[in-house]
């Protein structure tokens, strides 16, 4: 049986008000694209996606559900976890734009591929990452990054010891192991009367799954705003940096997976740093970690 299995898909075309009623698909810049793809089986985790669209488009978008968003007329989707995934393909030219939906399933978890910013994470074997101890590991502002609306300074290390305790641990075996260390740096928006130290114990009900604990983690190749790919987070409390942010919004309680843009990695010859980001809607949230070499 083939691991990977392509369904059917149909065409959606959006409704224009023309400028000549009378002339479907037409408005007054010139005929509406006709959005159409194919897709094709690279292997067991990998799909091939490419238009065949006409009307002479400018500009090929992709969306890959839960996955991420792609452009060009042909595109390489790497998909680690089983599952059906809808697909959305829109185009462009002068006289508007089309879009063809479809779905595509895919049959088993892809292993984990040690290169990239995967191998970065884990050595193939298994690395420990905590919050760089520098100026500005946390980082908001908003979602075009042209300002800074606050940051962590360099004295968070002592101003928030039980955040730079944290360890975050991945392995070849595609887990995230987090330990909060016993204690963990508490907001309101968990329920404390004011932000600071809080023994770990103190999170009960949905948001103990904010604690210690195993969960999974997939590294998107050649994904992301910066193409250096994307770290997503699977099973719910499991985050890096603060809880409250994801790609839902900043919320109040643990959601199921968190997908972060991998923006750089270096290392310094002492550690490595990975910084990473995450639009929470109203902006971005930025973390910087690091793991001793």
């Amino acid at each position: 049986m083939k691991a990977l299995k392509l369904l059917a898909f149909a065409v959606a075309a959006i409704a224009f008000t023309a400028c000549e009623p009378s002339v479907p698909g037409k408005t007054e810049l010139g005929e509406l694209p006709t959005a159409g793809f194919t897709v094709t089986e690279v292997d067991s985790n990998t799909v091939r996606l490419t238009t065949n669209s006409s009307g002479d488009p400018f500009l090929y978008q992709w969306e890959v559900e839960g996955v991420g968003t792609f452009s060009g007329e042909q595109v390489d989707v790497f998909i680690s976890t089983i599952g059906v995934y809808n697909i959305e393909h829109k185009v462009f030219n002068q006289g508007g734009h089309d879009v063809a939906t479809g779905t595509v399933e895919i049959f088993r978890d892809a292993p984990l591929v040690c290169e990239g910013a995967a191998e970065f994470l884990t050595d193939c074997e298994s690395r420990t990452w905590k919050m760089a101890p520098i100026a500005g590991c946390l980082w908001v502002g908003p979602v075009d990054g042209s300002q800074t609306w606050w940051f962590l300074p360099a004295s968070g290390p002592v101003d928030r010891p039980c955040l730079f305790n944290d360890e975050w641990t991945f392995t070849k075996e595609a887990k995230m192991i987090f330990n909060a260390n016993g204690d963990i740096w508490a907001e309101t928006y968990m329920g404390v009367a004011a932000d600071g130290c809080q023994p770990e114990s103190f999170l009960t009900g949905a948001k103990a799954d904010w604690a210690s604990g195993e969960h999974d983690f997939e590294v998107i190749p050649n994904a992301g705003v910066a193409g250096l790919g994307q770290l997503k987070l699977i099973g719910s409390g499991a985050y890096i940096g603060l809880p409250k942010a994801t790609n839902q919004g900043e919320v109040s309680a643990p959601v199921s997976e968190i997908t972060y843009d991998i923006l750089s990695m270096s290392d310094d010859g002492t550690a490595r740093y990975m910084e990473i980001e995450v639009n929470f809607g109203g902006g971005l949230w930025r973390f910087t970690i690091s793991s001793d070499l």
